[in-house]
């Protein structure tokens, strides 16, 4: 007899479960944008805006470096006359 009733049980599960999936997803959809979870997408936009400041440090690093070599042949180039 559990034999029996475990795949009668199992069959209604089975049945259910594409009813339920829907109402769970859309409580969990609710609850992310009521708390203001990040999304995938705040994540790409954040990773974007690491990238971007990421490459502006090191190009603005480049640059000061240029100038800094600059100042100092200026300044060498002085001392000489």
């Amino acid at each position: 007899m559990g034999v029996i009733r475990s795949y009668i049980f199992s069959s209604l599960n089975d049945g259910v479960i594409p009813h339920l999936r829907e109402p769970v997803e859309d409580v969990f959809e609710k609850v992310v944008k009521q708390k203001g979870l990040p999304t995938r997408q705040d994540f790409r936009d954040l990773r974007n805006r690491i990238d971007m400041l990421d490459f502006s440090t090191r190009e603005a690093t480049r640059l000061l470096n240029e100038v800094r070599g600059s100042v100092k042949k200026l300044a060498e180039g002085s001392d000489d006359a």
